[in-house]
């Protein structure tokens, strides 16, 4: 996600990254062959809401060896949290079970995602970096390790607290935030009424709480394709940014469900401004920052055997913050949005979740205060199409991004013409290397990569590496 160069120098980090993921990947193993295929739980051992795409559809029967491991993975997210089995460690070693032994559970998660433009039509531009890809760009790097602990352990069942400490860093801080250590969330959650009702409180990223917005709602595999950036844009807390704040989800029958959450706004300027007054986290109201309201209704039906998929959800996001306005005021701020992804076939009803799936996703926020005022995206994606490769992922995206033109106007000389909208086509594969590893290329054409003129059509080429131990 983008909010408003130089080339990147890639950290020692981010090498070893690398390194490790070559030194994991080999052998190589055709996935239907593999004994230690990630499971799903089913909707009664899930406190989340099951997603269109799952995790596995190959789910081993309940008792299998994974499941201590998956009961105290993250709990509260609209998406199914990637399961243990799914990791490089898995549970050898017998570090997490030592840890499960006292009800912690672990994950740590590794991301790195580049871009580089391939016809860099500036029309000889010589000036700073503007937009992601026009150098050879790492658009995001983030190491992040969560902890979890079982409340159940003294009684308290349904009971969880959560931590994670998250490195984020970029080559282009200008557009994709600082470069930071932060608390990643530290949070209490529990469930309630055979998981009808759950809550959370505490410093808590909404990424994955709302929204839906990885492909196919799967973290490894969907992160190719959206950009969306008008729910960042309020002040909505996301990876790495965590806020204080308290969400709140009811499930009535077996598929529909409102989740709302209150939190302390991000400053208008997101990460940024963020990390200008609250460096390491932990501030609980710095100066300029409101109450930030989010409420999203949905209705979410996961595939079975003969039953194709479906989940739709919308809702509104309202900011108290006091946003400047572009005519010199300053005002309160909101936003809508809605987006429904459904499954069109059904290839194998064995393995209810493989097939081709078709969605979109439209957001909207006022033009008087925000620079991305309107959002479109369209998407076509196909998980498992290829015989012996279930978790792959095949994904066609496009999105479209409108200006405000007060806020153009702003943001140019008197008398500058300026582009009102972006357009792009994503292509890409998510390839499942091994359990725990998944390596991504992309390709995509964005229509007017920046408001200004001067720049050309982009054809970008994209990498996205996640390592999960």
């Amino acid at each position: 996600m983008n909010f408003p160069t130089h080339p990147p120098q890639i950290p020692i980090l981010t090498a070893a990254l690398i390194a490790s993921t070559l030194f994991y990947a080999s052998p190589a193993l055709s996935q239907e062959q593999e004994s230690e295929a990630p499971a799903q739980a089913s909707p009664a051992e899930s406190s989340t809401v099951q997603t269109v795409l799952p995790d596995s559809e190959d789910a081993p029967p309940p008792q299998d060896r994974y499941k201590r491991f998956d009961d105290l993975s993250l709990k509260g997210w609209a998406i199914t949290y990637p399961r243990v089995a799914d990791t490089i460690l898995a549970d050898h070693g017998g570090v997490r079970d030592a840890l499960a032994d006292i009800g912690i559970g672990i994950s740590p998660i590794n991301t790195a995602n580049f871009q580089y433009d391939f016809l860099q039509n500036d029309r000889g531009y010589k000036g700073p970096q503007l937009y992601n890809g026009q150098d050879i760009t790492r658009t995001n790097t983030t190491v992040s390790l969560t902890a979890t602990y079982d409340m159940g352990m003294i009684g308290i069942k349904g009971g969880q607290i959560a931590t994670t400490f998250s490195l984020v860093d970029n080559s282009f801080p200008e557009v994709n935030g600082p470069k930071k250590l932060r608390i990643g969330r530290l949070h209490y959650y529990q469930s309630l009424f055979h998981d009808r009702v759950d809550f959370k409180v505490g410093y808590i990223d909404n990424t994955q709480e709302f929204l839906g917005i990885n492909v196919g709602g799967n973290l490894a595999t969907g992160n190719l394709g959206p950009q969306a950036t008008i729910p960042f844009q309020l002040g909505l807390s996301y990876g790495g940014f965590a806020a204080p704040g308290f969400n709140a989800r009811v499930k009535v029958g077996r598929h529909l469900y409102n989740k709302v959450g209150v939190q302390r706004s991000l400053p208008p300027g997101g990460a940024t401004a963020e990390n200008a007054v609250n460096p390491g986290g932990f501030r609980f109201h710095p100066p300029g920052t409101g109450v930030l309201v989010i409420d999203e209704v949905g209705f979410n039906s996961p595939a079975a055997r003969g039953e194709k998929s479906i989940w739709i959800r919308g809702g509104g996001i309202y900011n108290t913050t006091k946003f400047d306005t572009f005519d010199g005021a300053r005002s309160t701020n909101w936003a809508t949005f809605i987006a429904g992804d459904k499954q069109i076939t059904q290839p194998d009803p064995q393995k209810p979740a493989r097939g081709v799936y078709v969605g979109a996703t439209f957001n909207y926020a006022p033009p008087r205060q925000n620079l991305y005022t309107q959002y479109y995206e369209g998407r076509v994606y196909a998980v498992g199409m290829l015989k012996g490769r279930p978790f792959d992922l095949a994904s066609l995206v496009t999105t479209f991004n409108k200006y405000s033109p007060a806020g153009l106007r702003t943001r140019t000389a008197q008398g500058e013409e300026n582009y009102r909208a972006t357009w792009a086509l994503i292509a890409s594969y998510a390839y499942r290397v091994r359990p725990g590893i998944y390596l991504q290329p992309g390709l995509g054409v964005t229509v007017h990569p920046t408001y200004s003129p001067r720049f050309g059509t982009a054809l970008n080429g994209y990498l996205s590496l996640v390592t999960m131990f």
